[in-house]
């Protein structure tokens, strides 16, 4: 600047503590030469990124005494919301970190840490970074997010964290015949392994949202979770293992649950008496229904409850597993005008209860109507014939 004043620095500490939070923690340090006054905010930054080494100079050797002295400092200093591991390693630099990273981690949670991330990826496969078989134990962290990470059953014992809300796995390996937290609410575990040969009993007394997306072997077994309101299940195996949840309001579940009798899907159904909003995404074809093990007993009475406020089908195309859906919904009760079809070809249709009136948004915006009632009679349809196929196929179907 002209004037050679230095505004930055006469800005609030909170905000320039704020500014160094978002940069990764070597540069951060790197601040303290740039005047006097900066000489010491490093050390009380509430937020700090560990990052690397794949692009340091000096590679894991440098990185290690790093983060051991940048702990070291914030000792007797500020306390420490947030501390993020994001570590993308060479494959001979995993025995290295190994060595360190459960120390970290614990260190982390000694300073006080609310928030604690935890990510570690190898570059060359996938390669999972072993946790030391101890509890975790802190009075103050409240979220912990783990990727590339294999657990145990200890550290997945998150009793010893009776702040925790927040817990989100990813890619890790789960290996433990148990996880529980008696205060958890928000659960994510997607793209995880568990065991093929023995169910992963978990507790969570508190949950109320619960994503368990495109995980490997056998299907966890899930006690009493009366808070739970939000679910997103994506697995590919059976339902034993399901609690009734009576306050889930909002849930999604994805093609697995396309058996061969739609047991699963009407299970679920039944097991949420205050369920609000349904999606269903669909991506097999008809003649790819699973074939599950055992057999679910169809419903002799009506089901549906009057909270049940809207069904989403999302799918690439209407084919006989939706119409086959459909049937089933309506055979409980749920009426037809509160399902809405989204197929990936852009069509969106609109489904009423007497007969199957469909809403066509096509890309350029042109809206196509049509009307058939009984099993295959068209009654009516707008102008155009670019649909034409597509209503023949359906009125086949029903």
């Amino acid at each position: 600047m002209a004037s050679g004043a230095d505004r930055i620095s006469n800005l609030p500490e909170g905000v320039l503590h704020h500014i160094l939070a978002l940069l990764p923690a070597q540069d951060a340090v790197r601040t303290c030469v740039l005047a006097q006054s900066w000489r010491d905010h490093w050390r009380s930054v509430p937020a700090v990124r560990f990052a690397g080494p794949t692009d340091w100079a000096g590679g894991v050797d440098v990185l290690i005494p790093f983060v051991d002295g940048l702990l070291r400092a914030r000792r007797r200093v500020a306390p420490l919301d947030s501390c993020e591991f994001d570590l993308d390693l060479d494959e001979s630099d995993v025995p290295k970190i190994e060595r360190r990273g459960n120390s970290w981690i614990r260190r982390a949670m000694r300073l006080g840490v609310w928030e604690l991330f935890f990510r570690f990826s190898v570059t060359t496969r996938r390669f999972a970074f072993t946790l030391e078989e101890r509890r975790l134990a802190s009075q103050h962290l409240t979220r912990l997010e783990l990727m590339g990470v294999q657990g145990n059953n200890a550290v997945l014992d998150f009793s010893g964290c009776p702040a925790l809300e927040h817990l989100k796995m990813e890619e890790c390996d789960v290996s433990s015949t148990e996880i529980q937290s008696p205060s958890l609410k928000y659960l994510t575990i997607q793209y995880c392994l568990f065991y093929t040969n023995y169910r992963t009993r978990m507790w969570f007394p508190s949950l109320v949202s619960f994503d368990l997306i495109a995980n490997v072997g056998r299907v966890p077994m899930l006690e009493s979770m009366p808070s739970l309101e939000t679910a997103v299940y994506v697995f590919i195996r059976d339902l034993d293992w399901c609690p009734a949840f009576s306050k889930l309001k909002t849930l999604v579940l994805s093609e697995w649950f396309v058996t061969a009798d739609l047991g699963a899907l009407l299970w679920f159904i039944f097991h949420a008496p205050l369920l609000e909003e349904l999606t269903l995404e669909v991506s097999v074809e008809h003649k790819k229904l699973i074939k599950k093990d055992g057999s679910y007993q169809p419903f002799e009475q009506s089901i549906a409850t009057t909270h049940l406020q809207s069904v989403e089908i999302i799918c690439k195309h209407v084919n006989r597993i939706v119409c086959k859906i459909l049937k089933a919904l309506n055979s409980i009760g749920i009426a037809l005008e509160i399902i809405r079809i989204q197929c990936s070809d852009h069509f969106s249709y609109l489904v009423s209860v007497i007969h199957l009136c469909v809403l066509i948004s096509t890309p350029t915006g042109c809206d196509m109507w049509w009307v058939i009632d009984g099993p295959s009679r068209l009654l009516k349809w707008s102008e155009g014939t670019a649909a034409t196929n597509q209503i023949d196929f359906i009125a086949d179907l029903l």
